[in-house]
């Protein structure tokens, strides 16, 4: 009886674990750089983070860096690709993406854009992930398209890099929110 007992307590602590699992996302900004997060918000299973560089905001903006994290959805990274890329055609329908990769567990495109009605044209890298606890997506988003075509390498590294970290411990978390986020 004790050993069920025991066994049972084990198993019960160790699915516990399981649920109260932490994931941060980890982005290695350019160095010398200071990014804030702008826009922060959680719909449902969904969470939304927005970088900008330093001193500018959530409405002008050069460059941003737009995250978005699905818990347990189950679509693969490129099916997951495909229908939100459908979407932001709807938005921006001025050019066309291109797969630079496309798996079942990460899918990036790219693509430029011209001005649409309200939307400005941009330079744009879309990533689209597994994660331990669902899915995400990153968006590099350029207003300056010449800009974004001299640097396009250097933000498809930083974009292609982006890697989550997951730890059973709240205490192991990185805390600096400027260069980290918490799913």
């Amino acid at each position: 009886m004790k050993k069920r007992l025991l066994f049972s307590f084990i198993f019960i602590f160790i699915l516990n674990l399981a649920s109260f699992a932490y994931e941060t996302l980890i982005i290695d900004f350019p160095p010398k750089t200071i990014w804030d997060v702008v826009y922060y918000r959680h719909i449902g299973t969904e969470a939304i983070l927005q970088y900008v560089p330093s001193g500018q905001t959530y409405e002008d903006w050069t460059q941003s860096i737009i995250v978005h994290s699905y818990k347990e959805n189950e679509l693969s990274a490129n099916q997951l690709s495909d229908r939100l890329i459908a979407q932001l055609k709807v938005q921006n329908p001025t050019g066309s993406y291109r797969y630079v990769t496309y798996t079942p567990t990460n899918a990036i495109a790219v693509r430029t854009t011209n001005n649409y009605k309200n939307i400005k044209g941009h330079g744009e890298i879309f990533r689209t992930t597994r994660c331990a606890e669902g899915r995400m997506t990153i968006q590099y988003l350029d207003r300056d398209k010449e800009h974004f075509r001299k640097n396009y390498g250097y933000w498809l590294k930083v974009i292609r890099d982006a890697r989550t970290y997951n730890s059973y411990w709240r205490d192991e978390r990185i805390m600096n929110k400027g260069e980290f986020y918490e799913l």
